[in-house]
């Protein structure tokens, strides 16, 4: 009988399921964020402006930051460049032909601008569901981004909530 208690407690901790350990990632350019696993870190430039792209992806979801620097200079970016840079982010991130954009509200913070929409895009007959930020800092520009299948809202919507209250800044003082 002891046999068959250790075997069973033996399958029940194999499928069991495994508590997921987020890893804490400090980006360029003053952010940190947890991702699900330690994920891919790329540069990309465009028109002399470097942007740096963290990704990855569990089981559910997939997960993104695009950290740029929009300007050399330090300084905020007055309120004009911002609304023109978040209208712009806005319609790139739906110009696809299937994508809906679902809502969009501004997040009120302190020292930040921050923007978040949520749109729809059909990808091989299933429709997926993504909510993004766009961060505005100093002289910096953050994309933030969680997708997952529509049908999978109910574990997308606790990943998101974790991903996005996640993100912090360094002062300037911790470089």
């Amino acid at each position: 009988m002891a046999i068959i208690k250790f075997i069973l407690i033996g399958l029940l901790a194999t499928f069991a399921p495994q508590k997921e350990e987020w890893v804490k990632i400090r980006g360029d350019y003053q952010i940190t964020f947890l991702f699900p696993s330690r994920g891919e870190r790329l540069k990309k430039d465009v028109n002399d402006i470097r942007s740096w792209i963290y990704q990855t992806k569990n089981v559910t979801c997939v997960f993104g930051v695009v950290c740029t620097q929009l300007t050399k200079e330090k300084g905020i970016l007055d309120a004009y460049t911002v609304n023109q840079l978040y209208l712009a982010m806005k319609k790139e991130s739906v110009s696809m032909p299937t994508a809906k954009l679902t809502s969009e509200k501004r997040i009120p913070s302190k020292n930040v601008e921050i923007w978040e929409i949520t749109y729809t895009i059909m990808k091989e007959l299933e429709e997926m569901t993504y909510y993004k930020r766009f961060i505005f800092r100093d002289n910096c520009m953050y994309q933030v981004s969680i997708g997952a299948n529509t049908k999978d809202l109910e574990e997308l919507i606790p990943q998101k909530n974790k991903f996005f209250n996640s993100i912090t800044f360094l002062d300037n003082s911790n470089k």
